[in-house]
């Protein structure tokens, strides 16, 4: 699971949305605090549109938007949850660091008086505003501090991730081919199929006797992607080629040619030239990678854990529908 806590900035480029101050009321009342519904919208513009989604939205994407709505939603509570519980443990923002983030941010802006109209229009005042940014700064020190005490990881437990992970960590059973391909295509003929497949017959004759497969392919196969490098497709594992080449591809011995093969894309024909064995990675090999990916997962767990623990003592009520009534 990522982390829901966007950071910082992407909060405060919510904050700083085209939003205008027409959504009056408040969106969510979090242990007796409240956010308005104007700085509620300015953050679910900002994350919708961080997803890439467009501000017209059609019909069919009425679920899509009320879920931005809900993860939007869920993503502000657990901020204030977050930044309710740095000012708890007695954490105090650096006013330096304060100034010089509102000073990035007003940077933004073409005049001051642009700055303080965005302001307004989102609801703050510059007192509530720097204080909402100092409370930002505090909230990302407190998971901070989570992260560094859940990222000790011992021997004994990367031994026991890897006992408990083999399956995992083992690569699957790989081959390279080559392969020629005369594609299905419009011939001029009574029956275009019959006509293709039989041009693949003096092919693959050709091959089976002993000539250099590579160059046949360059010659005659219509499969751009691999032609020029004389049909070899590299290595490749199952369920990463069409279902019929695959089968077949997997059947060969080493050095062997298939009869022809027909998929969705035409008529092949198949060479092996090399097998790799199903592997289990070897500890030693992939210890550093072990280490990184087993802190990470320590580490977004204890996070994890700390929302969900605010989340089920916190009084919440969300003032506001979730629907998509009101996205533009």
């Amino acid at each position: 699971m990522k982390l829901r806590f966007l950071g910082l900035f992407l909060f405060l480029a919510g904050s700083f949305s085209m939003a205008q101050s027409n959504y009056p009321g408040d969106a969510v009342r979090i242990n007796g605090e409240t956010v308005s519904n104007q700085r509620f919208h300015g953050f679910y513009l900002e994350y919708r549109n961080s997803k890439g989604v467009a501000v017209g939205a059609r019909g069919d994407q009425l679920e899509l938007l009320k879920r931005l709505r809900r993860e939007a939603m869920a993503q502000v509570i657990e901020q204030v949850l977050v930044g309710q519980a740095a000012e708890q443990a007695g954490l105090k923002p650096d006013p330096d660091e304060v100034d010089k983030s509102i000073a990035d941010l007003q940077s933004i802006f073409d005049s001051e008086s642009a700055f303080q109209m965005k302001l307004d229009g989102e609801g703050f005042t510059q007192e509530s505003f720097r204080a909402h940014i100092g409370r930002m700064m505090v909230a990302k020190q407190y998971l901070d501090e989570i992260r560094m005490a859940a990222a000790d990881v011992t021997d004994a437990d990367l031994e026991r991730y890897y006992e408990e992970n083999k399956r995992r960590l083992t690569l699957p059973e790989q081959i390279r081919v080559r392969h020629i391909l005369i594609t299905w295509k419009p011939m001029g003929q009574p029956d275009d199929r019959a006509y293709i497949r039989e041009q693949m017959t003096p092919i693959l004759e050709r091959a089976r006797a002993g000539e250099d497969f590579a160059a046949l392919a360059r010659e005659f196969s219509d499969d751009f992607a691999t032609k020029q490098v004389g049909g070899d497709t590299g290595m490749f594992h199952r369920g990463q080629m069409a279902p019929a080449f695959e089968a077949v591809a997997f059947a060969l011995e080493p050095g062997e040619i298939s009869e022809p093969v027909e998929t969705a894309f035409g008529v092949h024909i198949i060479k092996l030239e090399e097998r790799r064995k199903e592997e289990l990675l070897a500890f030693d090999d992939i210890r550093d990678q072990l280490r990184e990916h087993v802190q990470n997962e320590q580490v977004e767990q204890a996070v994890r854990e700390e929302v969900e623990r605010l989340t089920a003592a916190a009084d919440i009520q969300v003032l506001i529908p979730l629907g998509p009534d009101s996205d533009n």
